[in-house]
């Protein structure tokens, strides 16, 4: 597993991907800090910096993970990887694990906007460890869906494609979850199916909106932002990145066996 780690980071930096991933979270990154620096703020707060680059995973996500195995398939080392003598799940733990890497590396921005923060005399809350914590369980939870799509596609730019369009409907799910509550409520009211009453039609509009927002990792991980500690988005966010790991490993498993 370490071997198939130690390949897959320095993979990102023999090619653009690892460059330009960092390039773009340090220009991001760099921006808004330098914005809150010469605004009229009183203070410098490193949590909304977390959370304005939470937003950008849906470009930056499918950027990292295009490459984790769709490139075997245009390189033609997938059968290399189905073929190896060591186990799949040892080859998608070490690639998951080198996103990852990549993802901490990315950080070193934000820790370096901390350090500033310090020296200018700011204050790093410990509110500020708890929210990098949701960012990076958050980044786990998107890159596993990364690893899916390239797994699933035949290449690089289509695994991209895919990757960003899930992500960008997990990040609307508050805004879907509203619409469709919305639109169920309407069509009971007008078309008085079950006969059912305003405050009925009402608690079915908002389990509606609850039950898709719950499965929205955005609004789970928030609060931390703000300072709110809770385990349940940590387990939730740990938990769908386990199922989507999972679902990697079967698939390629299933396709190792059929090259067999």
């Amino acid at each position: 597993m370490f071997a198939i780690f130690k390949r897959e980071f320095l993979s990102y930096f023999r090619t653009p991907v690892g460059w330009v991933a960092i390039s773009l979270l340090g220009i991001i990154s760099g921006y808004y800090f330098s914005g809150m620096l010469n605004s009229s703020l009183a203070y410098v707060d490193i949590n909304m910096e977390i959370d304005y680059l939470r937003t950008f995973f849906i470009i930056l996500i499918p950027i990292i993970t295009m490459r984790l195995f769709a490139e075997e398939k245009k390189n033609g080392t997938d059968v290399l990887l189905y073929t190896m003598p060591y186990s799949m799940k040892s080859a998608v733990i070490g690639k998951f694990l080198a996103a990852m890497a990549l993802q901490v590396l990315m950080l070193v921005c934000l820790f370096s906007h901390m350090i500033v923060t310090v020296i200018l005399s700011g204050y790093i809350s410990p509110a500020t460890w708890g929210a990098i914590l949701a960012y990076l369980v958050l980044a786990a939870l998107f890159i596993s869906v990364g690893m899916l799509t390239s797994a699933m596609t035949e290449n690089q730019i289509m695994s991209a494609v895919v990757c960003f369009v899930i992500l960008l409907v997990m990040s609307m799910l508050s805004n879907i979850a509203d619409s469709i509550s919305e639109v169920v409520k309407s069509l009971l009211k007008i078309t008085h199916l079950f006969g059912l009453s305003d405050s009925a039609i009402y608690s079915i509009g908002d389990w509606i909106r609850n039950a898709i927002t719950w499965f929205d990792p955005y609004s789970k991980t928030e609060g931390f932002t703000s300072g709110v500690f809770k385990i349940v988005p940590i387990f939730f966010c740990l938990s769908f990145t386990f199922v989507f790991v999972f679902i990697t490993y079967r698939v390629l498993e299933k396709k190792r066996w059929s090259q067999n």
